[in-house]
């Protein structure tokens, strides 16, 4: 199939509705979107965000009074979105929910399946995945993992099609939701191709003093656990200021613990730096002889492929992230990437010290960013996309085209 970054509306291409709660500018929802506009498929969103609003997302898991709050933002837009929903439905053929769509698929989800429409949900993670077992914000067995985990399966059985970031996702939610009828298409996470280009001009960032042969090495993220920070921490102790100076940016979770422990180590090579804007981090990659994906040892972690390591191979850099069944799909060990066994300081300061070499260093940037226009970019998104609408019951027609055409 040939998709040459189509911008026209082809024919007989469904018609799609982006509906719900979710972050528009979310690097998930705007790629699954171009892949969908590359297609052909004409978009229309009805959208109120609740989400990026909230300068905490954990805080609700955590705080009654944060959930009570948000309960009442989910309210107010759920009753803005209803009473403008049918009018939409009225004009489209397929109906997007996308991250973060939980709550949106329980007050929406139903809606569209009383329209006829087809019903797509990209979930990108499982609340119970991510709250309960790799967070571990909430007790695992109690009352409320149990409504987390109910949550879960009922937004996966009201799709009709989900999508997966990774196969290994897949299973999970497979496992999680035995019984739902629901067809799972893996597309990968992928990134911006325009905005993380090697060709874009850049100007440098502006990396913190270091010795003259210490390696830059970049981290950027919402410091999770299944991130692995400490991991990068140690690992900074171990090399020192000579061999290696760390700048890690973002907020989240682990980050006050992470600072502390960095703090605790008296690590001289590692900066922390609030987050910067979106369209900077380009500059940060290209400026690093290093970037890090992720680290942590939790079973969420062996899953992913997350959006830094897309981001950083669509640039060409030299890429070190944790070994897992899911990277194995997409980068090969000493050939596109450095992979190294989770929650393992002394291995991943091995690895940096041996992309001191800047020919190797070149070599596997030249992979990396080989790999990702094979299995990333848009085209290749919106390829599984084009999947993801076939109708299972007619693969010869796309999702909605069937209804359409009876109207």
């Amino acid at each position: 199939m040939q998709l040459r970054n189509q911008r026209h509306v082809a024919p007989n291409r469904p018609r799609v509705l982006a509906l719900g709660t979710f972050q528009p500018e979310y690097p998930r929802n705007a790629l699954t979107q171009a892949g969908l506009r590359a297609l052909g498929c004409p978009i229309d969103t009805l959208n109120v965000p609740v989400w990026d609003r909230l300068p905490d997302r954990l805080a609700p898991a955590r705080r009654w009074r944060s959930l009570a709050s948000l309960g009442v933002r989910l309210l107010r837009a759920y009753a803005t979105l209803l009473v403008r929903l049918p009018r939409r439905l009225a004009r489209v053929d397929v109906v997007l929910v996308g991250y973060p769509g939980h709550l949106d698929m329980l007050a929406l989800g139903p809606f569209v399946r009383l329209s006829r429409r087809r019903l797509i949900f990209d979930p990108l993670v499982t609340l119970t995945d991510t709250l309960v077992e790799d967070r571990r914000l909430i007790p695992p067995g109690g009352m409320r993992a149990r409504a987390i985990r109910l949550l879960d399966q009922v937004a996966l059985r009201l799709a009709h099609v989900v999508l997966a970031d990774t196969e290994e996702n897949a299973q999970y939610m497979r496992a999680l939701a035995p019984s739902a009828r629901s067809r799972i298409v893996v597309v990968p996470v992928g990134a911006d191709e325009e905005l993380f280009s090697p060709a874009r001009a850049l100007s440098s960032p502006g990396w913190p003093a270091r010795a003259p042969e210490a390696l830059r090495v970049l981290f950027y993220g919402t410091f999770i656990p299944l991130h692995g920070p400490e991991t990068i921490v140690r690992a900074a102790a171990l090399l020192g200021p000579e061999r290696a100076s760390f700048v890690l940016i973002g907020q989240g979770q682990l980050a006050g613990e992470t600072q502390a422990l960095a703090r605790a180590l008296d690590l001289q090579n590692a900066c922390f730096l609030p987050w910067v804007p979106y369209r900077e981090l380009p500059a940060w990659i290209a400026t690093a002889d290093v970037v890090l994906g992720i680290f942590g040892d939790t079973a969420k972690a062996a899953r992913v492929v997350p959006n830094k390591v897309y981001q950083a191979m669509a640039m060409g850099a030299a890429i070190i992230t944790r070994d897992s069944p899911a990277v194995r799909r997409v980068l090969e060990h000493e050939r596109s990437a450095f992979l190294v066994p989770p929650a393992d300081p002394a291995a991943l300061a091995s690895a940096i010290e041996a992309l001191n070499d800047h020919g190797l260093r070149s070599r596997l940037g030249t992979a990396a960013r080989q790999a990702f226009l094979q299995l990333a970019m848009r085209q290749a998104l919106a390829e599984r996309l084009h999947d993801a609408l076939l109708d299972s019951r007619s693969p010869a027609r796309m999702l909605g085209v069937v209804e359409r055409d009876g109207r």
